[in-house]
């Protein structure tokens, strides 16, 4: 038995004579709910019992299971052939064809009722017309062409450490929709998915879509005990820790990666490794934190530092009237362009104000600023305070700058509202989007809120991460903290653009407005005039080759 060795605490242990050259351990289980024989999660060891890991090292062309379906009793034969080898010298390799994003953002298990999944992304590449966005394998056509079985099993690993080892990341591997695919079947650390030719596409890639890893946090990780070796499908003993983030420093559970092990199922229950590879090293990034590298230059940056009240405002357009309807929603008030009174420049601030005065017909003016730059992926930051008077809508939000899709140029070609404050409910800041498929006339508006007890006493800093397929909304509550509290997220799944208009460029737009359907008709005039006060406005772009 030196080529084999089997360890399972639930069993009892007896070698079975065999005068079929077999070497044979039977494995007698006295549950009465044995788990199905599955894969485990080394590429070069047997088999194990899900949620159970049997561990062995053997060579990896040379080992089958033999399960037996008992609900009592259940017996496991595993068979090590001495000589005996599956013929795969015909078959070519894999390989990685789109490597998952170096960075990924956490998902948790909290998130999974009420937020989109975050699924873990791929570097976007494009072959004959076809555009991936997920991790992709290319399968050479000798997997497809053949009476053989195959399947490939994704795992989520650390990375190999300096002593060589490699480990099951704490991390779990789920796959949130299973689509049209053959046959998938998910186990606690891995994913096994047929290889059909409905799975692979006419340039030979298999695409790796709908996969999550939910993240284990500091507090689950004193509860998960030692780690399992990827190598033999064991746990290690002493490699969980007292202290979690020395476990996370020791194993550099920060960074993860993708497993992809091609195994050919010879018979019924029993497999054959052909072979493994993995993807490049994901780095776990914090929530507000730059999840992309981004250029050291911001194309753009507004900080109001002019002591003059037109110079700075200027490089704004003023948008003036009352639009159609009130803005589409019956406010009050008038736009427009008078910088002593409605928008100016003043303490290092640029402050609109809405005063309580008629003027062409409304009770009210105020301002409405438009960024005469349009943007496109990256990052904004906008620091504000908020107005706290009842009957006051304020707004940061981004409009398309051409109509690009649709009939409509709203709601066909999308809206971004990074922050939409109102003064009757002062503590509350609420983040959404608007598209075709998704707006009011269809009751299915993508927002959240959050609560913000002193956004209208202190600066709060806002900021929108939009790339080629998301869009996050994040605020920081206090200057000293080191992660913002993320509000929305918007994502494209590889949807068209009735869900995803935004990959068009947009102005930013900043106002206060007065009353009507959002802000609504309930004003504290006696407390007019009401200030929004903005101390700056940045833009980063995306890095260059992250498009």
């Amino acid at each position: 038995m030196d080529d084999l060795i089997m360890e399972y605490d639930l069993c009892d242990y007896s070698i079975m004579d065999a005068s079929t050259g077999l070497q044979q351990l039977s494995l007698k289980s006295t549950e009465t709910n044995i788990a199905e024989l599955a894969l485990s999660q080394s590429p070069l060891s047997t088999p194990g019992v899900r949620d159970s890991p049997i561990s062995g090292t053997v060579p990896p062309d040379s080992f089958a299971v033999i399960s037996h379906s008992n609900p009592l009793n259940s017996e496991y034969r595993l068979s090590c052939p001495k000589q005996q080898k599956s013929n795969i010298q015909n078959l070519r390799n894999i390989e990685i064809f789109a490597q998952p994003q170096p960075t990924q953002r956490p998902f948790y298990a909290s998130d999974i009722n009420d937020r989109p999944p975050r699924y873990i992304r791929g570097v976007h590449k494009e072959l004959n017309g076809k555009t991936y966005n997920y991790p992709a394998v290319r399968i050479p056509d000798t997997y497809l062409n053949s009476n053989r079985i195959f399947y490939i099993r994704v795992t989520l690993t650390t990375v190999e450490l300096k002593d060589g080892r490699r480990y099951i990341h704490p991390n779990s591997l789920e796959i949130m929709n299973r689509g049209n695919r053959s046959e998938i079947l998910s186990y606690s650390t891995g994913i096994l998915y047929r290889i059909t030719g409905n799975d692979v596409d006419s340039n030979e890639i298999m695409t790796f879509d709908n996969l999550v890893a939910i993240k284990c946090k500091q507090s689950q990780l004193e509860d998960y005990g030692d780690l399992i070796s990827f190598q033999t499908g064991k746990k290690c003993p002493n490699t969980a820790k007292s202290d979690p983030k020395q476990m996370i420093a020791n194993y550099q559970l920060q960074k993860s990666q993708l497993a992809f092990s091609v195994f050919e199922r010879v018979s019924q229950g029993r497999w054959q490794h052909i072979e493994t590879i993995f993807s490049d090293v994901m780095q776990e990034e914090k929530e507000g934190q730059n999840m992309r590298t981004i250029s050291a230059k911001s194309v753009f940056y507004e900080k109001f530092r002019s002591t003059n009240k037109t110079s700075e405002v200027n490089q704004w357009e003023f948008v003036q009237g009352t639009g159609e309807n009130g803005w589409g929603t019956g406010q009050k008030q008038y736009y427009t362009v008078n910088v002593d009174k409605n928008a100016r420049c003043e303490n290092g601030r640029v402050i609109i104000e809405a005063r309580k005065e008629n003027y062409k017909g409304c009770e009210y003016t105020s301002a409405r600023l438009r960024s005469k730059q349009s943007f496109r992926y990256g990052r904004f930051e906008i620091r504000a305070k908020l107005p706290s008077i009842k009957g006051t809508w304020s707004s940061f939000t981004l409009l398309p700058a051409v109509h690009t899709y649709g009939h409509a140029m709203w709601p066909d070609n999308g809206e971004i509202n990074l922050m939409s404050h109102v003064g009757r409910d002062p503590t509350t800041i609420r983040s959404s989007v608007y598209t075709k498929s998704n707006n009011p006339s269809q009751n299915n508006t993508p927002f959240n809120t959050t609560k913000i007890p002193d956004a209208t006493i202190h600066f709060k800093t806002y900021t929108l991460i939009w790339s080629p397929d998301e869009i996050e909304m994040f605020v920081r509550l206090n200057d000293g903290d080191k992660d913002d509290r993320r509000i929305l997220i918007w994502e494209k799944q590889d949807r068209d653009w009735q869900f995803w208009p935004f990959d068009q460029e947009f102005h930013l737009e900043i106002f206060l407005a007065v009353g009507g359907n959002v802000a609504g008709n309930e004003i504290d005039d006696h407390q007019f005039p009401a200030r929004l006060e903005i101390e700056y406005v940045r833009f980063k772009p995306m890095g260059e080759g992250e498009e």
